[in-house]
């Protein structure tokens, strides 16, 4: 929000005096804090709205989390991983087609 100063909202006061008059500036004083509020409220709700997606959202992290950490704690720290073979490549086979064309 810009830094504005007493200086400059007696100024710009007396600037909307000039133009709108005494007759309007009632109103335009009331709709000016209409617009605020609604702003306020709206802002208000999206707060609102995001605070509980990210509780909903912090929920099932901390479940996924709590589940890791019972996991790694029933893990027996002296026996050491099983070990993975790894697959051995296999060349493919041709086929018909590519054996007619190879010929």
């Amino acid at each position: 929000m810009p830094d504005i100063g007493l200086l400059e909202l007696i100024l710009i006061g007396i600037v909307a005096f000039l133009v709108l008059g005494p007759e309007r500036m009632p109103d335009l004083i009331s709709q000016v804090g209409r617009t605020i509020r609604h702003a306020r409220k709206w802002m208000y709700e999206i707060k609102q709205q995001i605070s509980d997606e990210t509780e909903v959202l912090r929920g099932e992290v901390g479940e996924v989390k709590d589940a890791l950490s019972d996991g790694m704690s029933t893990m027996p720290d002296d026996e050491p991983a099983p070990k993975v073979k790894k697959a051995k490549a296999t060349k493919p086979k041709a086929t018909k087609a590519k054996a007619k064309k190879a010929e």
